[in-house]
C-alpha cells in the first residue's frame, strides 16, 4: 500500500507498542500526534488502546490538516485531536504530543498532585504541574492544555515538558515523537521515585 509519511507512520506503530508494553498507558485511553509538515499532521485513530491495545499498522494513522479534515486514513479521529493540533500549529518547536495513563503517574493523576522533579533526568524543567479539573472531549480541555504550555513558551520551545490532566491522563510534548515519548518516559519514572520515596528513606525521628 503507498502511504505518505511512511517512515513517520511506521515509529508512531513503534512508540504506541513501547507505550502499552510499558504500561505508560492502558485501555482506558491513549493517542499522540506529529507534525510531518506545515499544516499537516498524523494522529493516531480513536480507541487505539481499548480495542486494538496500541497494536497499530502504519495505514491506521490518519493525516489530517488544522482544521481536522482526513486528507489519508479511513478511521475515526480521537476527540482530542482539537488538543494536539492546538499545540503542534502554535509551538515551532513541537513537533509531537502524547496523552497517555502512565501506571506510575496514574496516582498523581487522581489526586490531583503535582510529580515532583527528583532524578537528572527531569531537571529544568520544575515539577510536571495540573491544570484545573476540566471536562474530557471538550475545547476547554484542549485550550487549558494549551494555556499550560503558552505559560511555559520560552522553556516548551527549548524542551519538552510535561503536564497532568486531572482524573484523567498526562500530556507530554517534544521537538520530535522520540522526544516526547523520551519524556513520558522521564515523568514516569520520577512518579515511581516519588511513591517510592516511603520505602527508601528513613523517616525523620
Amino acid at each position: 500500500m503507498s502511504l505518505l509519511y511512511r517512515e513517520a507512520r511506521e515509529q508512531m506503530c513503534e512508540i504506541a507498542r513501547d507505550m502499552w508494553e510499558r504500561r505508560l498507558t492502558n485501555a482506558a485511553g491513549g493517542n499522540f500526534a506529529v507534525r510531518v509538515e506545515e499544516d499537516r499532521i498524523l494522529v493516531t485513530p480513536s480507541m487505539m488502546s481499548e480495542r486494538k491495545h496500541c497494536r497499530l499498522k502504519p495505514e491506521d494513522m490518519l493525516l489530517i490538516d488544522y482544521e481536522e479534515n482526513i486528507l489519508e486514513g479511513g478511521g475515526k479521529l480521537s476527540r482530542e485531536t482539537d488538543m494536539h493540533i492546538l499545540l503542534l500549529s502554535r509551538f515551532q518547536n513541537i513537533g509531537a504530543t502524547i496523552h497517555a495513563h502512565p501506571f506510575h503517574c496514574m496516582p498523581f493523576v487522581a489526586f490531583a498532585q503535582p510529580i515532583p522533579n527528583v532524578t537528572e533526568a527531569t531537571m529544568g524543567r520544575g515539577c510536571v504541574e495540573c491544570i484545573p479539573w476540566t471536562k474530557a472531549y471538550t475545547r476547554e480541555l484542549a485550550e487549558n492544555v494549551y494555556k499550560y504550555f503558552d505559560d511555559r513558551r520560552e522553556l516548551a520551545e527549548r524542551k519538552p515538558l510535561g503536564m497532568i490532566l486531572p482524573k484523567h491522563g498526562v500530556v507530554v510534548s517534544g521537538p520530535d515523537l522520540f522526544g516526547a515519548y523520551s519524556m513520558l518516559e522521564r515523568i514516569e519514572a520520577d512518579a515511581f521515585c516519588n511513591l517510592s520515596k516511603a520505602f527508601v528513606v528513613p523517616p525523620e525521628d
